[in-house]
């Protein structure tokens, strides 16, 4: 009977055994992929099959079942496309590899990566379109495409992910209209940064949705209409950048006054007219106000920033 008992112990361990090697040559082979993709590394790698996959350069795993849990090659100097065996990483809850230079798209095998919170592939030189597979990321807090050649409207999909925190994909060529509903399936957002594109349409009424948010930047635009005075409903919004949006109409919504944490407010350039609202003066935490070349007027109506 001990004899048997041990032979199963025996088994299960051998099993358990194979199971974790096994999931690590496949997370080995997803990154040496990878590797074998880039065509310029000017720094050192200890990426090969004679260093165990943990060891490796820019890579940690987790304590438990020694799989790869983050990647963090930013500012490398990488030159390359991103290999679709990156998505066999399905351990993966950190990817970063902004400050680099990869071009391409990216590929839709990394929709595998379900346990993912963090992407930033930043300050690259990606091109094609936001991929649509970015919403069906569960686990996704922080996406960050800033700094890229990317075109096309930004998709509804990214804004359906209810556990997102931080957006930033400013610094890009991306068109299109805001989806009316984008702050409906977003209760944890923080910060939104859409500056230095060619966004267009109005910014929606339904903004005040994203109750959490302390970052709105939306300069550098092609918005137009009225700014909404719903925005006067983000109580925990410490940032707002409007400006250089030309297409902007009416004055500056009185509600604006009611952010009393807010800290920096520029709406420069944005064709604003009528009074300045004395209401802004209530707003003690107020460090920068930058409201040039608009046509705004009034007795409270300020000559310069204030810092």
């Amino acid at each position: 009977m001990e004899s048997l008992i041990f032979s199963f112990a025996l088994s299960i361990l051998l099993l358990t055994s194979f199971t974790l090697s096994f999931d690590s040559a496949t997370d080995q082979n997803a990154l040496l992929s990878f590797k074998n993709s880039i065509i310029s590394h000017p720094y050192a790698f200890n990426w090969s099959e004679n260093t165990p996959v943990c060891n490796w350069t820019g890579v940690s795993c987790g304590l438990k079942h020694h799989r790869v849990t983050a990647l963090n090659l930013s500012g490398y100097g990488l030159a390359g496309t991103v290999a679709p065996h990156l998505g066999n990483l399905t351990f993966l809850r950190y990817l970063d590899i902004s400050s680099n230079r990869f071009t391409g798209s990216l590929p839709v095998e990394l929709s595998k990566l379900r346990r993912l919170k963090v992407m930033n592939v930043g300050m690259n030189s990606f091109t094609g379109e936001i991929p649509t597979w970015l919403g069906s990321l569960p686990q996704l807090e922080e996406l960050y495409l800033y700094s890229n050649k990317l075109s096309g409207s930004v998709p509804h999909d990214i804004f359906n992910v209810s556990s997102i925190r931080k957006i930033r994909i400013g610094n890009n060529s991306l068109t299109g209209l805001l989806p009316s509903d984008m702050c409906n399936n977003m209760p944890n957002i923080q910060i939104l940064s859409l500056a230095l594109n060619q966004i267009g349409g109005r910014i929606p009424s339904s903004i005040w949705k994203c109750t959490h948010l302390e970052m709105l930047l939306l300069s550098d635009n092609n918005f137009s209409g009225n700014i909404p005075r719903e925005i006067g409903r983000l109580s925990f919004l410490t940032r707002l950048s409007l400006g250089y949006n030309n297409g902007f109409g009416g004055g500056v919504p009185q509600e604006i006054g009611n952010l009393t944490r807010l800290e920096i407010l520029t709406i420069e350039d944005a064709s604003l007219n009528g009074d300045f609202p004395s209401s802004f003066f209530n707003i003690s935490s107020l460090r920068v106000l930058s409201l040039s070349d608009n046509s705004l007027s009034g007795t409270y109506f300020p000559q310069h920033s204030i810092l």
